[in-house]
């Protein structure tokens, strides 16, 4: 198994490979055959012009001035001239070419034939360079400057390639070395920024999550102390009430049953709280649906919560729209009113105002519970549905219980088909909106 930084490495090193194999085949290809076309084409150019200025003298009629002509011009066209009679005798010769290898020399002839009876009356041979050879050594020069890109381009190629992957796998370090420490419970991690865009929805994903599961550990402390001091109570009663019947200290009777009562009573409320919040039990999240007026029935909630709403100088307001039917479960809406009233009533302690507001329109049925309360800050907003989840210090009441109605609610709403959201603003107030489609 290798390393990511090695993989992206070895891949990029790979394609500059591909790409410069693949342009040196190319060009390679490109420049033989222009070379080739090159030669074909301007081999014979020297030759033919100085064949075509011979035949210009000899149609002048300017044989006087051919020798001087012919070594002028072989001078400076860098060409060596023979002409030779019909016998392969020389007749003339004129030596334009100075210190040139004979393996570097080309000849070309060209017959020679009289223009009034068109007989043969000898040969002109026109000795020149080779063009190939020139072009031959370009080639190779070429070829050599190419192999020294090459080199210089894998080197950059390697280069670019390493600071590449090290920007590449230096976040994913980063996030693979804190994740290493969320599995070992230290959630308190920091990540270095990535101006890659993926790599940065990752960091904040991760830092999410270490934030929740932080959040989540804290809950499961903040529960199992909870809960110890929850249950220590009644059952401390318990053993109390126990031993002094026991020792007779207590007698009993009525007073005494009822004390008990009450607090097997607690008891039995702590544990069904609790059960109803862990258990997948399909009875508990059975949905019985039935057609019924929500608007008489939130009537009826409210009416309810009267007595306490008067206890504690809270101003009941309600705007409920009249004749709404909703097709739902009439047991878990009321759990889910009150359960959001409750709250409110939380909020606010005494001396404030809660507003019911049911409407409902093409789409869906709305209820808002609004209170002027204390609110809840934009930190903890988030995480008010978890199990357990508790503001006690943003309350001012001492009715915290055990965080385990707004998790209950949310169960619910989403067990009949619904959505609950909540707007609140800390010193003004919240609002909790559950809305069911039609």
């Amino acid at each position: 198994m290798t390393t990511l930084k090695n993989k992206i490495l070895k891949n990029f090193i790979a394609g500059i490979l591909a790409c410069i194999l693949i342009f040196s085949i190319l060009v390679s290809f490109l420049l033989g055959r222009i070379s080739r076309n090159y030669i074909e084409q301007t081999q014979y150019i020297k030759p033919d012009k100085v064949k075509n200025e011979f035949q210009y003298i000899m149609a002048k009629n300017n044989t006087h001035l051919l020798s001087e002509r012919l070594l002028e011009y072989s001078k400076r066209e860098d060409v060596n001239i023979e002409v030779l009679d019909s016998d392969k005798t020389s007749i003339l010769r004129v030596d334009g070419l100075k210190n040139i290898p004979k393996s570097l020399l080309e000849t070309k002839k060209y017959s020679l034939v009289s223009p009034e009876d068109k007989e043969y009356i000898g040969e002109l041979q026109i000795t020149y360079e080779k063009q190939s050879d020139a072009v031959e050594e370009l080639r190779k020069n070429f070829t050599a400057s190419v192999l020294i890109a090459i080199t210089f381009s894998i080197s950059i190629g390697g280069i670019i390639a390493l600071i590449l992957s090290y920007n590449i796998t230096k976040p994913i370090i980063s996030i693979s070395d804190a994740t290493l420490k969320i599995r070992d419970g230290d959630y308190d991690i920091k990540l270095d920024e990535s101006v890659i865009e993926e790599l940065e929805n990752l960091k904040e994903n991760i830092t999410y999550l270490s934030i929740n599961l932080k959040n989540q550990e804290n809950i499961r402390k903040q529960y199992a102390q909870d809960i110890s001091h929850e249950l220590r109570t009644p059952l401390t009663n318990l053993q109390l009430y126990i031993e002094a019947l026991k020792d007779g200290l207590v007698d009993l009777n009525d007073e005494t049953l009822d004390m008990i009562l009450n607090e097997v009573l607690r008891l039995n409320t702590l544990v069904t709280n609790l059960n109803k919040t862990f258990q997948d039990n399909i009875e508990y999240m059975k949905v019985n649906k039935e057609s019924f007026n929500l608007s008489k029935h939130l009537d009826l909630i409210v009416k309810n919560f009267m007595p306490r709403s008067k206890a504690n100088n809270i101003n009941f307001a309600t705007k409920i729209q009249e004749n709404v039917i909703i097709y739902s479960d009439k047991e878990k809406i009321t759990q889910i009113v009150q359960n959001l009233i409750s709250n409110a009533f939380k909020a606010i302690g005494e001396d404030g105002n809660i507003t019911i507001k049911l409407t409902e329109n093409k789409e869906k049925i709305i209820i808002d519970v609004e209170d002027d309360g204390v609110g809840i800050s934009k930190e903890r907003l988030p995480m008010i549905f978890g199990r357990f989840y508790r503001i006690d210090d943003a309350r001012n009441t001492k009715e915290n219980g055990l965080g385990l109605g707004l998790s209950i609610t949310k169960n619910f709403v989403e067990s009949l088909g619904g959505r609950i959201k909540v707007s609140s603003e800390l010193g003004k107030g919240t609002k909790f909106t559950v809305s069911f489609s039609k």
